[in-house]
């Protein structure tokens, strides 16, 4: 295994384009439309003003653009900002999962970093849709190796977005940037002492839970740019004895990274059709079921229980939730999400900011739902919602996997629909100038600028 970093580098650099199927290159091109919508939707996200004011601040060399608001500053503050931009709302989508002997195993948000890095590292490049397709497939691939080869736990592990996440945007900046085997090794070697983050931003419901993707994006480029310019960094990054494995992983299974290597590439996305996290899409879409076959007012409600499997009870999705809290903490709340939907009866991404998230129906609604540990662990996401009315009747919806699993994705049409959705809600990119890029995505392969596409994803 003191051979790994040298196996997945030569499998970023010197994989082709040629070498991945129509299907795999299909699914690499959804994720890109589904996270780059996210990047547009959250431009104004909570608490992003900060970023943006500190970044503009800062000046410096125009080199990349921040999506929607148009500023062009230096490539890692531009990939910063636009990881930030698509974490905001949650909405953006997961994975890609991992196939075969690893199916199942956990991996998290990579896209949330890998796309909006690669648009930026693509643009600075003069990179071709096929070459950023490509470095868009393998990062992500790679990421999601790195997070298979540990046991994953929310309470014991580092965020994961703060270093599968960085080692994807690295294997995307150094092929895009060229990098040779030496450099990219090297590359990976300084990304080590960078990387980090903490699921407590989850727990708390603070802005600081989006800073670990973002943080992979600008430490990727920082890393490549170090290594092109002759800084040395750590031989081996992940089997040194305090390398990756040794000191971010409570039981690594680096095998895990080398199953299917180059024949299976783990590209498809879970394709989130409400923003918050997936572990509320059960609990919305029960409640949704339930307001289809039935009306009645939510004063009417007595109480509200949702079934759930043991090890949601005390979990960052059952945390209270009142007015003092900030908009992520309903992104992570199951509660504020099936009182939303009951109040509003749909779920809108404007619902998850901060003018609505503390509407006093909403808030009294809260107090009536209470998660109950009654289902078995087999389906971590399975949920039951029952809605017990003041006149003694009595509703119930159950479901097992949130829409758009891996076992029934998302079709494009609906990810397209969402694109615009992001792109209506954000009020910042034309409709017209939107269209125009979804279509150049669709054919992202066919494109031979990859800047030509930025320059419509900006205000106008």
């Amino acid at each position: 295994m003191t051979m790994l970093i040298n196996q997945l580098t030569d499998h970023v650099l010197n994989t082709r384009y040629e070498d991945f199927s129509d299907e795999v290159i299909e699914a690499g091109k959804k994720r890109i439309i589904d996270a780059i919508s996210c990047t547009i939707g959250g431009a104004n996200g909570s608490g992003n003003k900060a970023l943006l004011d500190l970044i503009r601040s800062w000046g410096g060399s125009k080199e990349a653009t921040i999506i929607a608001h148009g500023d062009k500053v230096p490539l890692p503050h531009a990939a910063m900002m636009n990881s930030i931009m698509t974490r905001s709302f949650d909405f953006e989508v997961t994975g890609p999962e991992p196939e075969g002997a690893n199916v199942g195993k956990m991996v998290g948000h990579v896209a949330s970093t890998t796309e909006p890095a690669c648009l930026s590292i693509a643009e600075y490049t003069r990179a071709t849709g096929k070459e950023m397709i490509a470095a868009v497939i393998l990062g992500g691939d790679l990421a999601a190796r790195l997070a298979v080869a540990n046991d994953f736990s929310f309470d014991t592990c580092f965020e994961l977005c703060g270093t599968a996440n960085a080692f994807g945007a690295t294997a995307i900046a150094g092929r895009l940037m060229h990098l040779d085997h030496a450099q990219m090794v090297n590359a990976f070697g300084i990304l080590l002492n960078l990387m980090a983050g903490s699921f407590q931003g989850i727990w708390d419901g603070v802005h600081s839970f989006k800073l670990p993707g973002a943080m992979s994006a600008y430490h990727a480029i920082f890393s490549v740019q170090l290594s092109q310019r002759g800084f040395k960094g750590i031989k081996d990054p992940l089997m040194s004895p305090r390398g990756y494995f040794a000191q971010y992983c409570r039981n690594p299974h680096p095998e895990n990274m080398l199953i299917d290597l180059g024949k299976v590439f783990y590209v498809k996305g879970q394709h989130k059709l409400h923003p918050t996290c997936y572990g509320n899409h059960n609990a919305i879409e029960c409640t949704l079921e339930i307001l289809k076959k039935h009306t009645f007012n939510t004063d009417d409600i007595e109480a509200i229980t949702f079934d759930v499997p043991p090890n949601r009870i005390k979990h960052f999705l059952n945390q209270p939730f009142g007015p003092e809290d900030l908009q992520p903490k309903a992104l992570f709340n199951i509660p504020y999400g099936i009182a939303n939907a009951l109040v509003r009866k749909e779920v809108r991404i404007e619902h998850y900011t901060d003018e609505y998230i503390h509407d006093p129906k909403v808030l009294a609604l809260i107090k009536k739902i209470t998660l109950v540990p009654n289902l078995p662990l087999g389906k971590n996401q399975a949920g039951r919602l029952t809605v017990k009315l003041k006149d003694g009747r009595q509703f119930s919806a159950y479901r097992e996997d949130p829409l758009g699993w891996l076992d029934s994705p998302t079709p494009l049409e609906e990810i397209k629909n969402k694109f615009m959705r992001n792109v209506e809600f954000s009020k910042m990119v034309s409709q017209k100038n939107a269209l125009k890029a979804l279509g150049m995505f669709e054919h992202l392969e066919d494109v031979d600028k990859v800047a030509k596409i930025v320059r419509l994803l900006i205000v106008k």
